[in-house]
């Protein structure tokens, strides 16, 4: 990424909404790593969250008569990108009946996931918690929860049935909650909620 020279961010924001593309380009390339950042935290997966980042970054574009507003645009980007994938986990993995409880969670505790050594911690546990499945319904989880597969796609890729894949998925989230419930951590509920969901 190249060096971004010291710049008035108030000015800069003001020449981005007038429409100037080389301001935008000096935001996209200022922010990239912060915007992708927060995608990664949320989706886990690399290529999720750049797409994420880019969609951040265009409806920032599409958005940015209102920037004359923003007083902490730092926090502003953080919101929008937060937002938006949230607004894909809900479309890809939770229920319509869940979408206040997720919301409000986030509204609430939005800066649950920031802080890095935390994240590590709590990616360390789901994932010891994972590995301890046995290697069928270990694939099954992944594929449901990391690369939102349905159940039709599951079966058809591993090549077992419908009924089989719906099974291993039951029984890995009552292991996987069942592991996760030993411990007395905040962040893990929001796991637990993920995780009720089969």
């Amino acid at each position: 990424m190249p060096s971004i020279p010291t710049y008035n961010e108030a000015h800069l924001l003001q020449r981005l909404a007038a429409g100037e593309q080389d301001a935008f380009r000096q935001v996209f390339e200022q922010y990239w790593d912060q915007v992708y950042a927060v995608g990664l935290k949320i989706s886990k997966s690399p290529e999720l969250a750049k797409d994420l980042a880019q969609e951040t970054f265009m409806k920032l574009w599409h958005q940015r008569a209102q920037l004359n507003a923003v007083t902490n645009f730092r926090a502003y980007l953080n919101v929008l990108s937060r937002n938006l994938a949230i607004d894909h986990l809900r479309k890809k993995v939770f229920t319509a009946d869940n979408e206040d409880y997720l919301l409000n969670y986030f509204h609430e505790g939005a800066a649950m996931l920031t802080g890095d050594a935390e994240y590590k911690e709590l990616e360390q546990i789901l994932s010891e918690a994972v590995n301890q499945l046995p290697p069928q319904m270990q694939q099954v989880f992944r594929l449901s929860r990391f690369e939102g597969l349905s159940h039709a796609e599951i079966a058809a890729r591993m090549n077992i049935t419908l009924v089989t894949s719906k099974s291993y998925m039951v029984r890995a989230l009552a292991a996987i909650r069942k592991h996760l419930s030993r411990y007395q951590y905040e962040p893990l509920l929001f796991w637990l909620f993920i995780f009720s969901i089969a």
